[in-house]
């Protein structure tokens, strides 16, 4: 009987690359499973990564705004002291002088009246005759110094904001509360008992706003229960439309074109009656009849 060849067990080979061998093979799978999973943690890192950078630099920006905040506090104060106390005291509590350096006390005013006498230029006042003279406020300086005034003395109110306005209501609005002491187109006049009314063509929206709600000096404050928001922001509209408006060829707003025709031939008869006058002027001289001079003329030596 022939001898029959014993078979050989070998285990399939399940796709193995030819080239791997067998006692290398779970070393590939670990590092084909270790390959899929490097890029998600270094993934996993990367997002942590930036979560942690995103934390700190908002938490570095915030306390740079708090910085930049106090450092205008301290700008405020400093220009307070410079440009301010003198006249109305290191603590408010008013100036102890003569003249312009009598200031009155500020504990209790709104800081909407203090950033309208800034806004105007009535604030900080010249008055050379005492050795103060100084430059008015730019918007930063007084910005500076309205944040130094709520963080120090906690003055009550605050500034106002101007939104979006029609011009047409405002201009009904403007003639009925507004026109009969400041004129049709807000260049100003005479009030009652022979005060002077400042022009407002050319002060800014907030201004306007402030010293309607504030009423400084002899004008009246207008509340909301006499001018609400919207109407107020419907006034602010109409001047500015009144104030870029042309002017006539002497300077003035408030007359039509029949006015303005009429003023202009009034002016042309003027200058005629001044030219017929001038010339029917009779000059001195000796030849003139019937003793017309009384004396001689002048001989020059």
């Amino acid at each position: 009987m022939a001898d029959v060849p014993t078979p050989v067990l070998t285990r399939p080979d399940h796709g193995r690359p030819p080239s791997v061998r067998p006692d290398r093979q779970w070393e590939t799978v670990i590092a084909a499973q270790v390959g899929r999973r490097v890029p998600r943690v270094l993934a996993l890192v990367a997002v942590a990564l930036l979560v942690v950078g995103w934390g700190a630099m908002a938490g570095a920006q915030e306390r740079a705004g708090r910085d930049d905040g106090r450092d205008e506090v301290v700008r405020g104060g400093e220009l307070f002291q410079a440009q301010c106390a003198t006249c109305h005291g290191t603590r408010l509590e008013g100036g102890h002088g003569e003249g312009d350096l009598d200031g009155p006390p500020m504990t209790d005013l709104d800081i909407a009246y203090v950033d309208l006498t800034m806004r105007t230029g009535r604030m900080p006042v010249l008055a050379p005759e005492v050795g103060v003279r100084i430059d008015q406020l730019d918007d930063e300086q007084r910005e500076a110094i309205n944040a130094y005034l709520l963080a120090t003395f906690d003055l009550p109110g605050e500034i106002p904001t101007v939104g979006a306005g029609e011009a047409a209501r405002g201009q009904e609005l403007y003639v009925r509360n507004c026109a009969a002491c400041h004129g049709a187109a807000g260049d100003g006049g005479i009030a009652g008992g022979d005060n002077a009314v400042p022009p407002l063509a050319g002060l800014d929206p907030i201004a306007l706003v402030e010293g309607t709600r504030i009423g400084p000096f002899t004008m009246p404050a207008f509340d909301e229960s006499v001018l609400d928001v919207q109407q107020l922001d419907d006034i602010v509209a109409y001047l500015a439309l009144a104030d870029a408006a042309p002017r006539s060829a002497v300077g003035v707003r408030e007359l039509d074109q029949v006015g303005e025709a009429l003023f202009a031939i009034g002016l042309a008869l003027l200058a005629a009656v001044v030219l017929w006058v001038v010339s029917r002027a009779r000059r001195w001289s000796p030849a003139e009849p019937g003793s017309f001079a009384r004396s001689e003329p002048f001989e020059p030596r």
